[in-house]
């Protein structure tokens, strides 16, 4: 099989592609998780999806576009040209670019031609702080341009007249070329149920948002929108009990979610995991806690997690049918569950590795506990840390301190822990106090920092926990607006503003470069803060040869 066709689980031959299936024409569902999505794992999501329908009498097929090395090479060359003109490390860049490519990706995708896109840039870019001229915008445009027609080559390679229904895994990132590929397909085969679900419907397009309105008004060519848990409510719309709705939620099941034991071990058959570094499993849903700016618990509901015999099978499972032992835990923190989970495999002899999102309170600062950790397989912890201002820490209801965070960072690292640590930056009502604090902390503890991410506030009126706390206005104009449909959003006089809390931005991601604190994006990143990590702490597992 041609190679690049193996990598994203494309047919070789469409003719042979169409004889496999002739067999059940119309039976098959189709899974996609368009760009942009880092292809780090296989797709978590739509891979258990793929189980639970062929469980219940479907054929599912799974595509991940985010391995194609066109496709997700651009937006390295986008960030590299809207960067030209300025020295921004990639710890603020990509914070805001993202906004950028975004905005430029639905409007191309909604037909805007190259002057209107162009327009758009002149008024978005700005709003970020970014530096720019007329050559910057110039390369810009054909960047955006050859994605979609690379888009449109991957989308014509597929046997798409064989599904029934297809269905994209969309987030923010991705919304502009998911309505693209969808809107190619219904224009193609008007018999293929087109369906979006996904990360998107978190916080961008959280029920009751203009923008998830705007979806639903705007896109007539999407027939089913599932907002929420995706396995029951994809299950019930293929099976024709909700194929008379268009928006589809949790609602629509009475609450009831498919119970974590039930939720069956993903299929990465579709795609050649050898293209990704990791594996991924998810030991629960939703999150015990409560911050104001995450969306988690909207999202999920009610916290529940895996049967620890589950997981541990499902590990040990995974990593000897596709010779990879090493996994990344895909859902929002493992401290309700990582002690038992961790001696399970260490009774086991598993012989896995692990990295996921650990929670920076107490009981992370126990010594024997984080030992048995790192004997068990943890090489890598994500901590949301957020600000290291005990003041800005309350008023995100984070339940934790400074102090324990110190506390954290230094048992993991002790372990050889990997601790990649994410910031916020200008909280509403941080002071410049407040901020002074947190890069203080950084400075004081940065040999316990293998990574440091930092991202400045943003606010969705929907989905977050805080989102109904404040008022809020459309941050581009009407004449941005009209062309890429979906609003962006400010809180109305917040403190600190837009110009103070990107020149925080800046200086927390320059304090991190003098300390030599990487926000890792490439192999090369990955290799220098591996070795950094390795001198300072070497009790570090060798996990990248």
């Amino acid at each position: 099989m041609n190679e690049m066709y193996q990598i994203l689980g494309l047919p070789e031959d469409v003719q042979t592609a169409e004889a496999s299936h002739s067999r059940e024409p119309g039976k098959r569902i189709t899974l996609v998780k368009p760009p942009y999505f880092a292809p780090l794992t296989p797709p978590l999501g739509i891979a258990i999806i793929k189980t639970f329908l062929e469980r219940n009498g479907f054929r599912a097929h799974c595509i991940d576009l985010n391995v194609d090395p066109d496709l997700w090479g651009m937006h390295h060359n986008y960030f590299a040209a809207l960067q030209s003109l300025e020295d921004i490390s990639l710890n603020d860049g990509y914070s805001k670019l993202w906004w950028i490519l975004n905005a430029h990706l639905l409007a191309k995708a909604n037909g805007a031609d190259s002057q209107v896109c162009k327009k758009i840039l002149r008024t978005v870019i700005p709003i970020f702080d970014i530096r720019f001229d007329e050559n910057v915008i110039r390369t810009l445009i054909p960047l955006v341009d050859n994605f979609y027609k690379r888009l449109d080559v991957l989308i014509d390679r597929v046997n798409w007249a064989d599904s029934a229904v297809v269905g994209t895994s969309t987030y923010t990132t991705s919304l502009g070329p998911s309505l693209f590929l969808l809107k190619k397909i219904k224009e193609k085969h008007p018999h293929i149920t087109t369906v979006m679900g996904g990360g998107v419907f978190a916080d961008d397009l959280a029920l009751g948002s203009d923008n998830l309105n705007t979806l639903i008004n705007e896109y007539p060519w999407i027939d089913h929108i599932v907002v929420g848990e995706g396995e029951a409510l994809l299950l019930k719309l293929v099976q024709g009990e909700l194929a008379h709705k268009r928006l589809v939620s949790i609602a629509d099941l009475s609450g009831k979610v498919v119970p974590m034991q039930d939720i069956p071990i993903p299929d990465f058959s579709d795609f050649n995991t050898n293209y990704y570094s990791l594996l991924s499993l998810e030991g629960a849903r939703s999150c015990p806690f409560q911050c104001n700016f995450c969306s988690e618990t909207i999202q999920w509901g009610e916290y529940r997690k895996k049967p620890i015999d589950r997981l541990a099978d499902q590990m040990v499972s995974l990593a000897a049918k596709h010779h990879n032992q090493a996994f990344f835990m895909g859902d929002s923190l493992m401290n309700p569950y990582i002690n038992p989970l961790a001696e399970k495999l260490v009774e086991r002899g598993a012989n896995v590795r692990y990295d996921g999102y650990l929670r920076a309170d107490k009981p992370v600062t126990n010594t024997g506990f984080v030992k048995l950790w790192s004997d068990s397989g943890l090489f890598r912890a994500r901590l949301g840390i957020e600000s290291a201002s005990a003041r800005v820490l309350e008023l995100m209801n984070k339940q934790t301190a400074p102090s324990t965070i110190a506390a954290v960072l230094e048992t993991l690292a002790a372990q050889g822990v990997r601790t990649t640590t994410y910031w916020i930056v200008g909280f509403p009502e941080e002071t410049e106090e407040d901020f002074a604090e947190t890069c203080d902390f950084i400075r004081e503890h940065h040999k316990n920092i293998y990574e440091l991410e930092a991202h400045p506030y943003h606010y969705y009126p929907y989905g977050q926990v805080a989102s109904r706390q404040y008022q809020s206005y459309s941050l581009y104009p009407d004449d941005v607006t009209d062309v890429i449909k979906f609003r962006v959003w400010e809180i109305i006089e917040v403190k600190p503003d837009r110009l103070e809390r990107y020149k925080r931005l800046r200086q927390i991601t320059a304090l991190a470069a003098e300390l030599g604190l990487p926000n890792i994006y490439s192999v090369t990143d990955r290799y220098r803060a591996e070795e950094r990590w390795r001198q300072l702490h070497p009790l570090a597992t060798k996990i990248y040869q």
